[in-house]
């Protein structure tokens, strides 16, 4: 899709959709509207009239044009109150006008930006309009690989995003276009991922997913390397053999790593929990309990979507993208509650509940990532059901060990219009997972499980490292076509993890 700047009249501009947004609380709408009304003769108010448009987030009036703009469509797109519009806003703005100019077969489409205070500061400029981008690309997304029949096929290819000079005044024009550069890298990783999470598990074993890695490195300039069972045997990863032994398809440890230009002080390990697909184990889940485990891999969707921007974006830190894959299913070889297993750090674990694995992958992903000596590790997860019990579909939660670090994410996934909510580690809930007959064992009380999950974990965590457990398993998955989501696979994860990155120094305080 090519994005690009437009600055001319909206009037002329000669696409087959605009997209202009309004506030709930402005009385004349805005003046990007109030110029097109003038040039349709009062017909848009009108018809906004009509519709009873108020200006409410979400809603939108779509206007045929007949005559007096070069434009053949207007959406009209409600964005709420003036004080309460941000990026994420923009990106809900740009992704229903998308659908909308998809459903009605729109090649070319612009999009007016909105901006609070004119002039704003440049940032709050750039990040409108990098915003905008993402959700134009994200927001025309469709996931058609297997559909024979019924497809709907994508005809946007084309993206205008229109400035008024006042409300970029003082901007740069080689800045605005890297800010639309930047949402566009972020927008198709995101969409790599979606792909990746939105994949039937036939397809996409542990062996495919490090394949689909292997080309992300050699198209985006990164080193990899995947370790097959007699590696990981070698290194003692025993819990994540052990979680892949009931399966036909072998594990995978994914290593994907990129190195700046000049040296750096940092270096950042991301680490993506990637069962490609979780029965249970013998521990097995119901059939509706299982008819969404596809999605258990969306840990590692989310480091390999991050690790192709950063092999684009190129940060001034370190970056290592680790990924254990494996397939937990329930055949003769597979592992038995009660069963004891030595982990690559040397630490015991009573397996009580095979369906409890992820945990176990990552346990061994986290040792073999201390290894690369990081400053900081965070891992993302599908881990919990618990976690979507307490925070709900579409907000993750955070268990950092760091305040640094915690400063650090809020500030990326606030950029990032991603949602998350910080969890307690609470030490008291420890004793849950000690066990009478090894040194941990690999499920706590039915209270609480998101902790315990995470505190598992931190086991494998050494001293000094800042380390933070993003479980992701609620938004990992939207149930309907929302703004720039469509249902399904949502890539969430990604652009947290790249304004994280980004934002780290390449010097360590």
């Amino acid at each position: 899709m090519k994005v690009s700047l437009y600055t001319d009249d909206l009037r002329a501009v000669a696409t087959d959709l605009i997209g202009v947004g309004v506030f709930s609380d402005e009385p004349d709408r805005s003046l990007a509207f109030s110029h097109l009304n003038r040039g349709l003769d009062g017909a848009l108010e009108q018809a906004c009239r009509d519709e009873d448009f108020r200006g409410k987030p979400g809603q939108t009036v779509v206007f045929n044009v007949k005559g007096g703009v070069q434009s053949k469509r207007i959406v009209v797109h409600g964005n709420g109150e003036r004080e309460r519009y941000t990026p994420e806003s923009a990106r809900q703005f740009a992704g229903n006008v998308a659908r909308i100019a998809q459903r009605v077969g729109a090649r070319s489409m612009a999009l007016q930006l909105s901006v609070v205070d004119a002039p704003a500061p440049a940032q709050k400029v750039l990040d409108l309009v990098r915003a905008l981008a993402e959700g134009a690309i994200l927001g025309g997304y469709a996931y058609q690989e297997y559909r024979t029949k019924d497809r709907r096929e994508s005809h946007l290819d084309e993206v205008r995003v229109a400035l008024v000079a006042e409300d970029v005044q003082g901007v740069k024009g080689a800045a605005l276009r890297g800010a639309l550069a930047r949402g566009q890298v972020l927008a198709e990783a995101v969409a790599m991922a979606r792909n990746l999470v939105n994949a039937p598990p036939n397809v996409l074993h542990p062996l495919e997913l490090a394949d689909r890695a292997r080309r992300v490195a050699k198209t985006y300039d990164l080193d990899y390397k995947a370790l097959g069972p007699k590696d990981l045997e070698k290194a003692g990863m025993n819990l994540h053999l052990g979680v892949a032994k009931g399966s036909a398809h072998e594990p995978r440890l994914i290593h994907l790593s990129y190195a700046p230009a000049q040296r750096s002080e940092r270096t950042v390990v991301l680490v993506g929990k990637g069962l490609t697909f979780d029965a249970g184990g013998l521990s097995l889940k119901t059939a509706e309990g299982m008819m969404e485990m596809k999605v258990d891999m969306g840990g590692a969707a989310a480091v390999l979507g991050a690790m192709q921007a950063i092999g684009q974006l190129k940060p001034s830190v370190n970056v290592h993208g680790i990924i254990g894959a494996a397939e937990n299913m329930p055949d003769g070889n597979a592992i038995r509650p009660g069963d004891i297993l030595r982990s690559k750090k040397g630490l015991t674990v009573e397996v009580l509940n095979t369906d409890a694995e992820g945990r176990l992958v990552l346990a061994d992903a986290l040792s073999y990532a201390q290894d690369l000596r990081p400053t900081e590790i965070i891992d993302l997860a599908t881990l919990t059901g618990a976690c979507m019990v307490a925070l709900g579909r579409g907000t993750a939660g955070a268990f950092i060990n760091d305040e640094e670090l915690a400063k650090d994410l809020a500030a990326a996934w606030e950029s990032s219009g991603e949602s998350f909510w910080r969890m307690p580690l609470l030490g008291e809930l420890r004793e849950q997972l000690v066990s009478d007959v090894a040194d941990l064992k690999n499920i706590g009380d039915r209270y609480g499980g998101a902790i315990t999950g995470a505190l598992f974990l931190r086991e494998f965590v050494e001293p000094g490292v800042r380390w933070a457990h993003l479980d992701i398993a609620g938004p990992v998955l939207a149930t309907k076509d929302s703004g720039h989501q469509s249902k399904g696979a949502t890539g969430f994860g990604v652009r947290t993890l790249v304004e994280l990155v980004e934002r780290l120094r390449s010097t360590v305080d």
